[in-house]
Formats: structure tokens, sequence, C-alpha cells
């Protein structure tokens, strides 16, 4: 089993986004949850890195998998994103 890692900029953005949608900020948190207790890393994977980026509507999860860990780097409200992925 995975374990699920939170940077303290990832918990920084869900906080932010806890503010505004706490539904949403629930629905990123048992996303990962479910990711890890699946073992299935889902999501595509981002250009130039190792991470992958799965999309919890209108907010997004940008993480890498390492070693027996998935480690959420952000959490991106795709709403506010100037640059295509």
């Amino acid at each position: 089993r995975l374990r699920l890692l939170w940077t303290e900029h990832a918990l920084e953005d869900l906080e932010g986004a806890a503010r505004w949608s706490p539904v949403q900020t629930e629905a990123v948190v048992n996303a990962m949850t479910w990711m890890v207790d699946t073992g299935f890393s889902l999501g595509r994977r981002l250009p130039r890195t190792d991470g992958r980026y799965w999309a919890v509507p209108p907010l997004g999860v940008a993480y890498p998998v390492e070693r027996d860990s998935l480690v959420v780097l952000e959490v991106i409200d795709a709403r506010r994103r100037k640059q295509p992925w």
C-alpha cells in the first residue's frame, strides 16, 4: 500500500481551496486517499517530470509516486491557470 504525503505547499493550496469550497477540498482528499488505498496512480504524465496530474474539477492535483509514497506537490485551481498544460 502506498503512503499519502502532502508537501507544505500542497497543504497551503488545500487550505486556500477550503475557504471557497469545502466540498471540492474534500473531493481532492478523497481522490488521493482512494489512489493510495487501491495502489493506482491515475492521471496523465506531466511534461518533463516524473509527476502526474489528476483532475478533480475544478481543482487538479500534481503528484509523483516516489517508491512507496504518493506525494502531493500542488493543488491547482484549474480555472485560474494561465498556461496550458
